[in-house]
């Protein structure tokens, strides 16, 4: 029945009728393409295939940023140096980054007990049956 619906349609309305359907799928393939190629997405599936280098470059940051925040023990003999005089911004620097961290250790901490917890089938409202 629908074979003999689209044998009687116009060619324009054919021609209207297949616009449609390629707007359709091109609306599909355009939102698959938006999540595929996503600066989200990329960075994942770089992290992912390159685990190390983003560790190592991570680690690398991480130094620079210690070395920039607290200056070496050598002193120019001017009694106060003026690297040390730029360490105002410190505290406003690592107070986000170390409740990140806390957040992420006390997650993982929690997910790491859990499962431990799980694997000896340990159920935490169990009664203590050998008390001392």
């Amino acid at each position: 029945m629908a074979r003999q619906q689209q044998g009687q349609l116009t060619p324009k309305q054919q021609a209207l009728r297949d616009l449609e359907d390629a707007r359709v799928s091109l609306a599909h393939h355009a939102t698959l393409a938006a999540a595929e190629w996503s600066p989200r997405a990329m960075v994942a599936r770089s992290f992912e295939k390159h685990r190390a280098l983003w560790l190592g470059g991570a680690a690398l940051a991480g130094l620079v940023v210690m070395r920039l925040a607290w200056p070496s023990a050598r002193s120019d003999g001017g009694g106060s140096s003026s690297r040390g005089a730029g360490r105002a911004w410190l505290p406003f620097l690592l107070s986000p980054v170390i409740g990140l961290v806390r957040k992420n250790a006390l997650g993982y901490a929690s997910r790491l007990i859990e499962s431990y917890l799980h694997q000896r089938q340990v159920s935490p409202n169990a009664p203590d049956t050998e008390a001392v």
